[in-house]
């Protein structure tokens, strides 16, 4: 049964298809790969600077909405900022200015994390029709690992612990991209709406990420292994342990460099480590890079390290293992959830540099290692995690909806 479905989160493409984060980035995938299965799918999503009200991109509807302007002035490509969260939620379900939806159309909604969740069950009640939530991971472990203000990590745990489950009640089906966060919800509903709570992990564009891309050959022009991560620089992404670790590498192997693909807010301090290391030479950072030339950068790495304090099914740690790449990753419930428990990579434990050192070694150190593990790698992500799977998983969700009256 094709439906005509509502994909809703705050951050979107732009008219070009590039993408700022990895809540965005699945949202358009899976959109993408819906529509190639029949289904039409509309992305709402909030104005962003010098982009079109109106775009298409691979058969999806994008249709970007404002509030007097006020969610354009609220962009941040590098994190979604709670102002432009809360005008995004005023313009979506206060009767007086949700008119552009035009929500009669759509079968069902589904929106991404907690405000856009809210947006879609608003508007599943207001017309009728069935509303999908996915959450996309949790910090509530980890809130005091990330922010120093322990009165700000008491409000997130707070909203936390009454968001997702108040969710899972008001949506006909709450998706998770990771167990770990999905069992705790779980535990946290007393009633029926345990039930309604789903996994389905994140997945990866084997068309655009694949052994056979070419690389950025201009790059790197000297000799010796590359190292490299593709995070956004924030602080649960934990690169400058990474850095911190690579002082070990080069000990090592001195020819080795560390590449690090992307920006955010924790550039600085990253920035000031290197040189605090004397590490200027050995660590270029490339600022932030479009997701269509990510393979090509990628295509470069010897091992690529997913340094992380907290994930959901890590997209970076997929893309990596569809180019077939050796991963050394933290031994974190995200990553271990989509590695088989660490059997397709090396895991480390987060926020420790010589530990992350030593996983980057052991790889430098054995070409069957690296064989090994990125063959396994490779061939699970292309039997697992396409996301043409995932449509499907996601779709039969969809549809056991409408079978439960």
């Amino acid at each position: 049964m094709p439906l005509n479905i509502a994909m809703i989160f705050e951050l979107g493409p732009h008219d070009d298809g590039s993408i700022g984060g990895g809540v965005e980035l699945h949202a358009l995938n899976l959109s993408k790969a819906l529509v190639k299965r029949g289904h039409k799918v509309t992305y709402i999503t909030g104005s962003i600077p010098n982009n079109e009200k109106y775009a298409n991109i691979n058969g999806v509807e994008i249709k970007r909405l404002d509030l007097l302007s006020l969610i354009k002035q609220n962009y941040d490509a590098q994190q979604l900022k709670f102002s432009r969260q809360f005008f995004f939620l005023l313009k979506n379900t206060l009767p007086i200015f949700r008119r552009e939806i035009d929500g009669e159309k759509y079968d069902l909604f589904h929106g991404h994390v907690y405000s856009s969740g809210l947006v879609s069950t608003s508007l599943g009640r207001r017309y009728k029709k069935k509303s999908i939530n996915t959450i996309h991971g949790s910090y509530y472990k980890y809130w005091n690992q990330l922010v120093k203000n322990r009165i700000k990590v008491g409000f997130y745990r707070i909203m936390e612990r009454k968001l997702a489950p108040y969710l899972a009640r008001k949506a006909q089906c709450q998706i998770h991209t990771d167990y770990d966060f999905a069992q705790l919800v779980k535990e946290w509903c007393k009633d029926e709406a345990k039930s309604k709570i789903n996994t389905v992990l994140n997945g990866v564009d084997i068309e655009m990420f694949h052994p056979n891309v070419t690389p950025e050959k201009d790059l790197i022009n000297e000799d010796g292994p590359i190292i490299m991560t593709t995070r956004r620089l924030v602080v649960k992404n934990g690169v400058i342990h990474l850095v911190q670790g690579f002082e070990r590498i080069i000990k090592k192997h001195p020819t080795a460099r560390l590449l690090i693909v992307g920006d955010g807010p924790e550039r600085h301090n990253i920035e000031k480590e290197i040189k605090l290391l004397g590490l200027s030479q050995n660590i270029k950072l490339t600022g932030m890079i479009p997701n269509d030339k990510i393979p090509s950068y990628l295509a470069l790495a010897d091992v690529v390290v997913v340094p992380s304090i907290v994930e959901a099914s890590s997209i970076s740690v997929l893309e990596a293992m569809a180019m077939r790449k050796a991963i050394v990753a933290s031994d974190i419930p995200g990553i271990r959830e989509i590695t088989d428990q660490g059997k397709e990579c090396v895991l480390v434990s987060p926020k420790n540099p010589k530990s992350i050192a030593e996983g980057v070694i052991s790889l430098l150190d054995s070409n069957d290692k690296v064989e090994q593990l990125s063959k396994l790698a490779y061939n699970k992500a292309i039997k697992e995690f396409s996301w043409d799977q995932k449509a499907q998983e996601t779709e039969a969700l969809y549809m056991k909806t409408f079978e439960e009256r």
